[in-house]
């Protein structure tokens, strides 16, 4: 069952769901398929629905009017817009992402090799989180895309799933309002699918570095002391255990360079996530604050969502970048636990170099500036509720 157990670890089923989407939304060519026939069905999706579904919203943005249609439709457009811009990040760093599925599949099978169930344990364990961040996104964009599709059969009048320019009269042609509505509803279900993926593949990241840096700490502890059944030279013992620190320093190196990729990749995408919550939460607060309508229930329910949705974002990068942190420092202390007190010079020697190496925890930083951690959400929030108190008062 061990052996089973071991032959079955691939951290990189982490991003099983992501992967999926991304093939299916043109990004990633699947194995076995024509590269031509994807490149055409990517050019195709992506220019009917990446381009042209926010591309409707900007100019029905740019036509409104009034105030309170305007707050509406200025926060279905920023989030649209961000959302997409990280769907384009993916395709940029997708060589990226690629280098990052080589690289587990090497820490995977030294995992595998070590076979200590501890380690395992704890790698699957982070698999199953990343996995259940993408199910419990996917519930969210659910809820909000089934709601949307409530609200248009609920309203008396006719009206499209979002406030979207077309160009053509859907008011009095059914014909044109019925392509319309399940064109919309079509780019919908995409633009969620999309959205799903990109909301979710940061924590996925954070998640499987947390566990490479869970079983590195693991494996580090255990250097140097004597096994009960103890029976070997003492010397040949001092410099197996050094070979096994070499190793171990070896498991750092990849995984300061899994972290360093996961940097570039999530760094784009973090910070355009922050800038969308900020724009996204000032917008919310101006429409409760001056253009609600008591009277559309759904559109103050629609406004909610988005706002809880933006501010959960921000929490859940946040805090997985933050766990990932301490997760770095409890690495640190690990190579100060091992028994290095018996070991040879050139144990302690490199044991020394790798402290210092060690010594500044590890964190991920959005646009190479915003460090991902519970203090940074503090912040967001702190600046969320001081500018809601300030249009309160203003009022």
């Amino acid at each position: 069952m061990a052996m089973e157990g071991q032959s079955k670890l691939d951290t990189h089923s982490a991003l099983y769901y992501h992967w999926r989407v991304w093939e299916l939304t043109g990004l990633m060519c699947p194995a076995g398929v024509s590269r031509f026939g994807y490149l055409v069905y990517s050019i195709v999706i992506n220019s009917v629905v990446t381009v042209l579904f926010p591309l409707s919203l900007l100019a029905r943005l740019l036509f409104t009017t009034n105030m309170a249609g305007m707050c509406e439709n200025l926060t279905i457009t920023i989030t649209d817009i961000v959302a997409n811009l990280k769907f384009v990040n993916v395709f940029l760093v997708r060589e990226q992402l690629y280098e990052i599925r080589s690289l587990l599949k090497v820490m995977d099978s030294r995992a595998r090799r070590v076979g200590d169930p501890e380690e395992l344990s704890a790698l699957r364990r982070e698999v199953d989180i990343a996995q259940g961040s993408f199910r419990t996104f996917a519930r969210i964009f659910v809820f909000g895309t089934t709601l949307s599709c409530i609200r248009g059969f609920l309203r008396p009048e006719r009206e499209l799933l979002y406030p979207a320019w077309f160009g053509i009269d859907w008011m009095h042609s059914t014909t044109n309002y019925v392509i319309i509505y399940i064109y919309q509803l079509f780019g919908l279900v995409v633009q969620a699918i999309q959205n799903c993926a990109s909301d979710s593949y940061p924590p996925a990241f954070l998640c499987l570095l947390t566990g490479h840096m869970r079983a590195l700490e693991l494996r580090v502890r255990r250097i140097g002391y004597l096994p009960d059944n103890f029976k070997e030279d003492y010397d040949s013992w001092r410099e197996e255990v050094y070979e096994e620190l070499v190793e171990c320093i070896r498991d750092l190196m990849r995984v300061y360079r899994l972290r360093e990729i996961i940097q570039r990749v999530l760094s784009v995408a973090c910070m355009a996530q922050f800038a969308c919550s900020a724009a996204v939460q000032c917008t919310v607060a101006m429409h409760f604050l001056y253009m609600a309508d008591d009277n559309d229930l759904t559109a103050m329910i629609i406004s909610i969502v988005f706002f809880t949705a933006v501010t959960l974002e921000v929490f859940v990068i946040c805090y997985f970048g933050d766990r990932m942190r301490t997760q770095s420092e409890a690495l640190c202390d690990a190579f100060y636990a091992c028994n290095w007190v018996d070991q040879l010079p050139k144990f302690k020697r490199d044991l020394l170099f790798t402290l210092a190496r060690t010594q500044r925890p590890s964190l991920i930083y959005a646009g190479y500036y915003i460090a991902l951690s519970l203090e940074t959400f503090e912040q967001v929030i702190r600046f969320t509720y001081s500018a809601f108190t300030l249009l309160l008062r203003a009022k």
